[in-house]
């Protein structure tokens, strides 16, 4: 229907316009039962590091969203055309960018570009920049009925010009906007369908700007599979601005393929059901602060929760609370029986109120169950309390006290032995986007404030992922819509705290946040230039951010500052191995002539679990390294000492045999007795995946 609109306006009869336009309206009418949109509009992707060729396809570079076909190419000029215009244009090359319809055949190739290792043993991930539909394509040629997780965090399609859709950001006003995101979203997933194993598990978040689409859209696309829609709370405060109630969560559907089923963990996510928002502790008991928030609670609308609370010298603990006080703002006092005084004083300067009773305070105090949390000797001294749910858990012997702190603040521990499963609904302070695993932990990484909008907490991801997977050692992990790169910090996380070799692979494209480009193309600055280029979400976040938290060093060569929840500095880093990679876009001819060759190889390095230092050369007779699952073998000549070699490599897996010629092939295999090992004629089984790929998989 999309493409009919279009065409329609194309016609040049305005009367013929207007009745075409009345019957599409009522053929609208006419909609079967479920989910309807646009499953096929065309998508298209600008690889700006791609020549412009002849047959193909570019768009200007100063406005991505025209798609120009390539006649022909010649002394730095383009001739095209847009829209099957009869007349061509001449345009220069240079101010074209390539562009890749999501319909064509690709030949994808990696090219690494930077390599991170600190664990020699282990396997590595890998974090590749491209488009993730063409990605996926590669990565089901390496991974296809492998994947163990995959966990995605994809555009919430909010209306506020957040993702591109053909280049364009999609905001409120576009009356395509919920079809162009199904459409987006179901052609990933089906790839996503076809990569997880038999009892893999799909995890994808959302908001609520699209969670009953997606849910509907899970149902078709996952059928006769397990799903569970969990809410996470991740701004207690709840969001600012706006109409109607203030939010306070996002959601995520687990997908429990064949016989999966959720780990078991140290924490169901729920005991403090009413938990708070700011200091956590380890198993999620959260500390909320005692002054009354939001714009109405001055002390007129609760007289009685206006009261001072009398500390010690040092403003460090609470000595008792006093009576609600009716006197004038600007006549309270500052000391009551020699002691200082805390007040519920708002931002503004006025009195608001407390958010308990000064007889509650009192029994909290006493029990433990209230502190000051601010330093000593501040003016404004913070208070913070234990809420309801955690109270009664510890009553209830579900939470142990298990000493005081120097304040005299509860500490406690879950108390409930063994692991339980995790409920569908997650309060944690822990889980908050905005605290200090997740904006605040970002900032440390990075260096910079507001380099990213809106990152995961590590923490959420990371309970996600023991959920999934938590009991599989070496699970293979994969985020294709990989933002910051929370995913990565996260399995590293789990290794640390579980042990075991899980690895991910993480996919982003470079995109540049519409506010930055809207600034840089004021300045000239386009797709594919360097320093536009750099503002790129791979270049400016993911990369520096998974390099940091593995490093434990931030881009600046500072130590990252803070420490995760296990008291483990930032700083410390972790023993883990990452490559990074671009993806490429190879010529079928040159690939099937063996010229490739180089950037296939770490193509094939995936396809053997990505362990140890990518080799081979299609130069020489063979290439086999101690450890390494994979061996390369191009000469027969070379068959006897191969095979010789061969034997005292226990740990290869994957022997890829290079030859255009299946007489060859099936003879080394013969001869090498490769029964053990999985085998693959190269080039020949990469190119067949690819030219079938369009029609067998659409």
């Amino acid at each position: 229907m999309a493409r009919i609109d279009d065409l329609v306006k194309d016609v040049p009869s305005k009367e013929l316009q207007a009745a075409l336009g009345e019957e599409l309206a009522e053929l609208r009418k006419r909609v079967p039962f479920g989910l309807v949109y646009e499953r096929h509009l065309p998508e298209f992707a600008v690889v700006a590091d791609q020549e412009v060729l002849p047959a193909s396809y570019a768009t200007p570079r100063d406005d991505h969203g025209r798609r120009l076909r390539v006649l022909e190419v010649e002394n730095g000029t383009a001739k095209v055309v847009e829209n099957g215009a009869d007349e061509p244009t001449a345009v220069p090359v240079e101010e074209l960018l390539a562009v890749r319809g999501l319909s064509e055949k690709i030949f994808p190739g990696l090219t690494s570009v930077e390599r991170l290792e600190r664990a020699s043993e282990k396997p590595w991930h890998a974090v590749i920049k491209g488009e993730n539909y063409h990605a996926l394509q590669l990565l089901e040629f390496t991974y296809r009925g492998q994947v163990d997780c995959i966990y995605i965090d994809p555009p919430y399609n909010t209306g506020a010009r957040n993702w591109t859709y053909n280049n364009h950001y999609v905001d409120d006003s576009d009356a395509w906007r919920h079809s162009k995101w199904l459409s987006f979203m179901e052609k990933r997933l089906r790839i996503a369908r076809r990569l997880l194993k038999a009892n893999g598990v799909l995890i994808v978040t959302i908001d609520e700007n699209e969670v009953h689409h997606l849910g509907v859209l899970l149902e078709e696309v996952f059928p006769n599979v397990a799903r569970q829609l969990v809410t996470i709370c991740i701004n207690p405060s709840g969001a600012s601005g706006g109409t109607g109630l203030s939010r306070v969560e996002e959601y995520a559907f687990f997908c429990f393929l064949g016989d999966a089923e959720p780990v078991p963990t140290e924490d169901d996510m729920l005991i403090d059901l009413e938990g708070g928002a700011s200091e956590t502790a380890k198993h999620g008991v959260s500390w909320e602060r005692l002054l009354r928030r939001g714009s109405a609670w001055y002390r007129s609308s609760r007289p009685n929760l206006c009261y001072p609370v009398l500390l010690n010298k040092d403003k460090t603990r609470i000595i008792g609370a006093g009576e609600p006080y009716t006197g004038a703002e600007s006549k309270r006092p500052k000391t009551l029986k020699g002691h200082p005084v805390a007040w519920p004083v708002r931002s503004d300067g006025r009195l608001g109120i407390w958010r308990v009773e000064a007889a509650r305070l009192n029994s909290l105090t006493e029990r433990g169950f209230a502190y000051v949390s601010s330093p000593p000797g501040k003016d404004a001294p913070t208070l913070r309390y234990l809420l309801g749910g955690t109270v009664d858990a510890i009553e209830a012997g579900i939470l142990a006290v298990t000493g005081k702190g120097d304040r005299g603040e509860v500490q406690v521990e879950a108390a409930v032995e063994g692991p339980r499963r995790a409920k569908t609904v997650w309060n944690r302070g822990r889980h908050i986007a905005g605290g200090g695993a997740g904006t605040q932990l970002l900032t440390e990484l990075l260096g910079q404030r507001s380099a990213f909008t809106y990152p995961k907490s590590l923490y959420a991801v990371r309970d996600c992922l023991e959920v999934a997977i938590g009991d599989r050692d070496d699970a293979l992990i994969m985020d294709f819509f990989a933002g910051s790169g929370t995913t990565l910090h996260a399995t590293a996380l789990l290794n640390q705290a579980r042990g075991g070799t899980r690895r991910c692979v993480l996919v982003t494209n470079n995109e540049v946040d519409g506010d930055t480009a809207a600034k840089l193309h004021a300045a000239g600055r386009y797709a594919g230039d360097a320093d536009f280029e750099a503002r790129g979400v791979f270049e400016a976040v993911t990369r520096p951010r998974c390099m940091a938290a593995l490093t434990g060093e931030r881009p600046d060569g500072k130590p990252v500052k803070g420490k995760y929840l296990d008291g483990r500095p930032y700083a410390d880093g972790f023993q883990e191995n990452c490559e990074f990679f671009q993806l490429d876009y190879l010529d079928p001819t040159a690939a099937e002539l063996g010229y490739e060759f180089e950037r296939l190889l770490p193509v094939f390095w995936l396809m053997a679990g990505g362990v140890g230092p990518i080799h081979g050369s299609a130069y020489v007779p063979f290439s086999i390294m101690q450890d390494s699952p994979y061996a390369l073998f191009s000469h027969s000549g070379h068959l006897r000492e191969f095979r010789e070699r061969l034997e005292g490599h226990d740990a290869v897996e994957h022997l890829f045999l290079l030859t255009d010629s299946e007489d060859a092939y099936a003879e080394w295999c013969q001869r090498l007795g490769a029964a053990g090992s999985q085998t693959h004629m190269v080039p020949l089984d990469y190119m067949t995946f690819f030219r079938r790929y369009r029609a067998s998989r659409g």
